[in-house]
């Protein structure tokens, strides 16, 4: 059987099961808290996600927002092989993954914005249980995709949909939780037994829990207010975990979301970090514990000026809501990240210098992100002519210098030059938090042992020279020249990261 058929037998053989489902009775304060659950579960973390996919960043390469897909499929699906309707694909292949979709809309569009539209306030329900006996919720909605494909012919696919919904009620806590998408189907009409929620039902199930979405959107309404007039363009920075520079499942959902709400509340053109100007003005923050609740800071940075020009703080959100999404606080490893960065704080040097140095990525300096099999490129600017020394900083510890004695010339002074611009360095496990150390300096390097001793020496081993000894030694060691007090530095926190099952 080919894939295609197989996905669509699979697909009728699961919801059958669903159209066995017997009506189940709710009273209406139950009745409320699913459907608008739903609706949350569709507008925050599907739709929001979606459009950054498919709207928002559709120029920008499929593997720089595998983040966004995994975002969406881990926030708002049961799992990945959950099948939705997929209009870009006509007759018997139109059911397919979600990633299927997101590249099926994107190619469909020759990587133009493809707009997603659903009627969520006119949006029906209806609430029933499996043959198994496990609820679920139907939404049914008016779905909108237009814009703009091949030879510029506009294009628009309105159908019917129902999203079908799993979610678990607990006894204990009389509480509805785990609110998952479990397919996604084209319907030609709403059954005769489905409710809607007025507007008076809409504002009071907002007042029933606070939610990312909410608190995000009442930040950007703050932010609306102290944005000098006639910003028109934004860089996001990643918001972190107590600002550790950690990208995680939650520092995903906030920028997925906050980036929507900035780009629709806001009417402004967000420019993710990995690749700003520094002419724009940055929206940058982080979050942590408060309490019983999250606070969320997020600043206004001019950075032509290097100053922060308004700073908003929330702590609506309830820490219960992240532990409720099966998420994180703190990011893993953060102890570790933490102990690092102290490290390399201790060792760096006081103070400016004459020479200057700076390094990036082919993502750029802040928020950088790597997914298996990615190839990563190093740029490096100076000041002055000056030998240079390159250091990578693995998530298991490994130091790799990458090199040892690299010289930048005069008539490359004040221009990025690419580094071991023959060499390939490519993203692979560990993943993790990863750095990457540059030292410059205008007089040639002292040289690092090679023979085997307790301090540091150099390991030559699968055609990389592996530093051998404790980061604080190494740290010291690269430095090491004749003068001293000539040695600029600079470093990168890199995020190399996984796909989860």
């Amino acid at each position: 059987m080919n894939i295609s058929v197989f996905r669509i037998v699979l697909f009728s053989s699961l919801f059958a099961a669903f159209e066995l489902a017997v009506a189940q009775t709710f009273l209406r304060a139950d009745q409320l808290k699913i459907a608008d659950n739903a609706r949350r579960l569709v507008r925050d973390r599907y739709l929001t996600n979606l459009e950054v996919l498919t709207h928002y960043e559709a120029n920008q390469p499929f593997e720089v927002l595998r983040s966004q897909l995994n975002g969406l499929l881990k926030d708002a699906f049961r799992n990945r092989e959950v099948l939705v309707y997929n209009e870009f694909r006509p007759g018997g292949n139109a059911y397919t993954t979600v990633e299927e979709y997101v590249k099926d809309a994107r190619i469909f569009s020759s990587g133009k914005p493809v707009t997603n539209t659903l009627t969520l306030d006119e949006a029906r329900y209806r609430i029933s249980r499996t043959q198994d006996g496990f609820p679920f919720v139907s939404l049914y909605v008016e779905k909108l995709a237009q814009g703009v494909g091949k030879q510029g012919k506009t294009f628009r696919f309105q159908n019917r949909v129902e999203f079908r919904i799993r979610f678990v009620f607990d006894p204990a806590l009389n509480a509805f939780h785990s609110f998952k998408i479990a397919g996604i189907t084209k319907v030609d009409a709403w059954p005769p037994d489905v409710f809607v929620l007025n507007a008076g039902d809409l504002e009071q199930a907002e007042k029933i829990e606070n939610d990312l979405f909410t608190t995000l959107s009442a930040i950007t309404e703050s932010l609306k207010k102290v944005l000098p007039a006639g910003s028109t363009r934004l860089v996001l920075d990643r918001f972190t975990y107590n600002r550790c520079g950690i990208n995680d499942p939650l520092s995903d959902r906030i920028f997925a979301t906050l980036h929507s709400c900035l780009q629709k509340q806001a009417a402004v053109a967000v420019v993710p970090s990995t690749h700003s100007s520094d002419s724009l003005l940055w929206i940058r923050g982080y979050y942590r514990e408060e309490l019983n609740h999250l606070q969320m800071v997020a600043e206004v940075f001019d950075a032509r000026s290097n100053r922060v020009l308004a700073k908003i703080e929330n702590t609506a959100l309830p820490l219960a809501w992240i532990s409720g999404q099966n998420l994180r606080l703190k990011p893993e490893q953060y102890q570790r990240v933490l102990a690092v960065q102290d490290t390399i704080l201790q060792h760096s040097v006081a103070g400016a210098t004459p020479l200057t140095v700076e390094i990036r990525t082919d993502r750029g300096r802040n928020g950088v992100e790597y997914w298996p099999g990615n190839q990563i490129t190093i740029e490096a600017r100076v000041n002055r002519p000056a030998h240079l020394r390159l250091v990578y900083v693995l998530a298991d510890g490994t130091k790799t210098l990458l090199e040892n004695d690299f010289e930048i010339k005069a008539d490359q002074v004040s221009e990025y030059v690419r580094i071991a611009p023959d060499a390939s360095f490519v993203c692979a496990e560990p993943f993790g938090t990863e750095y990457l150390l540059a030292y410059a300096s205008q007089t040639a390097f002292c040289p690092i042992p090679t023979k085997p001793n307790p301090q540091l020496y150099l390991r030559h081993e699968n055609g990389y020279g592996i530093l051998v000894g404790s980061l604080a030694k190494m740290l010291t060691a690269l430095r090491c020249t004749k003068a001293p007090n000539s040695v600029a530095e600079d470093q990168i926190q890199i995020t190399t990261r996984t796909v989860s099952n």
